[in-house]
């Protein structure tokens, strides 16, 4: 989580040692993500086809007075999705003191994120539509996802040969624990606890560990936009926890 690592940054004083270990333990994480959206179907042998049919029957049901409304989307404009970006880094910058605690703030991913939520669905502020064209929006998705993981790799690469040498089996177990037992987790309380459909699931599940690689790996698989939905309902709770559980573990330590 980029959030989870500017808390430690800032708690840790910018100490380089941080942006070393997520980066080396990062990939893994997100290997495990995404293996695990795609395989967990097959193997619990979940219906996608039959969970996508539901939860749009159910998402229609709950809102069939709005049903045409709500499907309804203008074509893009770049003016919109300027505004969603501006004005979440705008809304991610803001800082809220908690006691004992220090200073929280969603960054510009998280806020980027609730303030596209909140403006969607809205659908219209002023003269500019919100609900925009979902090809260009998917498309957008796809480059800007490649972007992220390829910069990611670039900076990786490389520092891993030298840092795999001396604390790799560590930081990648580490990568690999920490995912697989959130995946776990979340996949027993979801499924079984709560008994959501998984199309939802299989959103919320990256959403909670803020791996956006997850989620277009769970749109990828269920071939679903409604995945969106999930992520968007997990993110900024995982986000403030990540902080917040950050800057406490720094606090015991310290």
């Amino acid at each position: 989580s980029s959030p989870g690592l500017g808390a430690a940054l800032e708690a840790t004083g910018g100490n380089n040692l941080v942006t070393i270990g997520y980066t080396i333990a990062y990939p893994f994480g997100v290997i495990a993500v995404v293996l695990a959206v795609q395989l967990v179907p097959a193997l619990m042998k979940v219906d996608i086809q039959k969970e996508r049919v539901d939860l749009i029957e159910t998402i229609h049901g709950h809102d069939s007075a709005n049903e045409e409304d709500a499907g309804s989307s203008a074509p893009f404009t770049l003016i919109s999705f300027v505004l969603c970006i501006i004005g979440g880094i705008a809304l991610g910058s803001v800082r809220i003191p908690i006691p004992w605690v220090g200073e929280f703030s969603l960054g510009s991913t998280g806020g980027a994120l609730l303030l596209a939520l909140f403006l969607g669905a809205r659908g219209r502020i002023g003269p500019f539509p919100m609900r925009l064209d979902v090809t260009v929006l998917s498309a957008l998705r796809l480059i800007s996802l490649a972007y992220f993981l390829a910069v990611m790799g670039i900076m990786a690469g490389p520092d891993i040969p030298g840092i795999l040498a001396r604390h790799g089996v560590a930081l990648v177990g580490i990568g690999m624990v920490s995912a697989t037992v959130s995946l776990v987790t979340g996949f027993v309380l979801g499924r079984f606890v709560f008994r959501l459909n998984w199309v939802l699931l299989a959103g919320a599940i990256p959403g909670a560990m803020t791996s956006t690689p997850g989620l277009g790996a769970a749109i990828e698989s269920t071939g679903c936009d409604e995945c969106s939905a999930g992520y968007g309902a997990t993110y900024p709770v995982a986000i403030f926890c990540m902080v917040l559980f950050t800057k406490m573990i720094m606090l015991a330590l310290s």
